[in-house]
Order: structure tokens, then sequence, then C-alpha cells
């Protein structure tokens, strides 16, 4: 039995495998070392790194009851909602509509705007933080010393004022196009018939978004919102550039606090069991993506 379904999925199986070979090398088995390690002392230099013993949940414990671990999840919540779930998602669709709708009226501009989100989204991640560095500089950055002085406005410290909203506008900055990529795609193969009906029915421009766009363009939502919902997750490198977790854990999120725990502190276990946690808070966002995506469908 077993070995006639096999057969009549040959084709499917073949082409399936290479695809789960690369998951399983690059993401279930770090996963299960990760998960691994964070039952153990592992560390990175020192007698644990030759001998790690094993310590059940004392990795977890120590971090639960860590009061700077609490603040962390609360930036990462804050990080990754206003970075990823509002920011890119929003201004992703948003240029994408306004994109379509210039193309297909075939204006100029259209082109001009999708390289100037391309030349943001190909930027190195730290490279893109430097440049976020030089606008948020309080003497001569770019926002001070040519926008508000331009205005009469005194300077603003902008990463010691206002450090979460400074980092989330320079995620969103770089991230969103691929977004917008994702969503231009989806937009090009809703056929213009379904509009052109809508409008002789005398639907208005907000009634063929709602009514007809939306609908075609849920089947990805759910996917790209868990893509970049996972991305901003693991993101700490513009964070590092910009601000490296201040003032103070201002800024502090849970893949960089997962870094500086493994390999500033030298501790793998530790930082395993962090990122073992940031693996349990992307899969929870997943759940609701997903019972959203079916709920609405």
């Amino acid at each position: 039995m077993l070995l006639s379904v096999l057969a009549r999925n040959a084709a499917y199986l073949v082409g399936v495998t290479p695809a789960a070979l690369l998951l399983s090398l690059f993401f279930v088995g770090p996963a299960l070392w990760a998960a691994y390690s964070s039952l153990t002392n592992l560390a990175l230099v020192g007698i644990d790194a030759a001998n790690p013993r094993f310590v059940g949940l004392d990795n977890y414990a120590r971090l639960f009851t860590d009061p700077d671990f609490w603040q962390v999840i609360r930036n990462s919540v804050t990080f990754v909602v206003g970075s990823a779930v509002i920011g890119q998602f929003g201004l992703g669709l948003g240029l994408a509509l306004l994109i379509d709708h210039a193309e297909r009226r075939r204006w100029w501009f259209a082109t001009v705007a999708y390289g100037a989100a391309l030349l943001a989204w190909v930027n190195p991640t730290l490279i893109a933080g430097f440049l976020w560095v030089a606008m948020y500089d309080f003497f001569f950055g770019s926002l001070n010393h040519v926008f508000l002085s331009g205005l009469g406005i005194a300077p603003v410290d902008w990463l010691g004022s206002f450090p979460m909203p400074a980092v989330i506008v320079a995620n969103v900055w770089r991230g969103t196009a691929f977004t917008m990529i994702i969503f231009l795609g989806a937009l090009k193969t809703i056929p213009p018939d379904i509009y052109e009906a809508a409008r002789i029915d005398g639907a208005n421009s907000w009634r063929r978004f709602w009514d007809h766009t939306i609908p075609s363009l849920r089947p990805i939502v759910a996917l790209t919102l868990l893509s970049i919902t996972m991305s901003t997750f693991g993101t700490f490198i513009v964070i590092q550039a910009l601000t490296n977790g201040g003032p103070g854990i201002a800024t502090e999120v849970i893949a960089l606090y997962a870094f500086d725990s493994a390999f500033k502190s030298f501790s793998i276990g530790y930082g395993s069991a962090i990122a073992a946690v940031m693996l349990a808070l992307n899969l929870i966002f997943a759940v609701v993506y997903l019972r959203w995506s079916r709920a609405r469908a």
C-alpha cells in the first residue's frame, strides 16, 4: 500500500525533497540544536564550552525571573507591531496600490517610487543603520540640521527622547519594499474587468478597494504578515547600530538580548533559551495570523 502511494507520487516527492532537505538543514536542525542547548550550561569559552552539563529548565527559570526579560518582551512586541504589522505591512500595501494605480495610467513617477523603495531595501542592514544614525544626529543630523532648523524649531534628541519610534521608523524605511513587491505582484493578477464592472455598477474607489481588492489579496495577507513578523523578530543589527538597545534597555529586543547573552556574556545555553522563547513568540503570531486568515476566508 505504502509503496503504491509512493510510486504514484514519485514526481512530487522528487520535487519536494530538495526543499525539505534545505529546511531540515537550515531550520529544523538548528532549532533542535538550540532547544537542546537551552537545557545545558553550554558556554562560548571556558570549561563549560568543552564539557557542557545538562541543567534542565534552570536557564528558563533564570530567564523568567529576570525583570529585564519582561521589558524586553514588551519592547519586542511593540517593535514588531509598529514596524511589521503597522509600518511595513500598511505602508507596503499603500505603496503597492499607488504604484499599481500609476502604472495603469502610465505615469512616469511610478518607476521612480518603485526604484526609491528598492534602494532602501537593497542597502546592507548595517549601512542602513548608519544612514539613520546620520539622520538622527543631534548636532549635524539631517532631521535637525536641515529640516527642523529650516522651520525654526529647536533640535530634538531623537534617539534619546524617542528611541523606540526612531528605530521603528528606520526599520520600516528599510523593510517596506519587500511587502510592496509582494502586493504589487498580487495586484497584477486581479483582472481589470472586475473593477470595470464595479465602476459600471456605481461603486466608488473605496467600495472597489474594499469589495474587490481586499478579498483578492486575502490569500497572501497571512503569509506576508508571517514573513515580515518573523523577519522583524530576528532584527537587531539596525537597533544595534542606532541605540545598541539603549537608553538603558528601552530598545532592547529579544533578538539583541539573545545575541548579547550568547556572544557577549558567552552563555550559549542561556542565549539558546532566549532564542527558544523567540521561536515560541513567532509561533503565537503565526497561529493568530492563520486563524484570522481562515476565519475571513
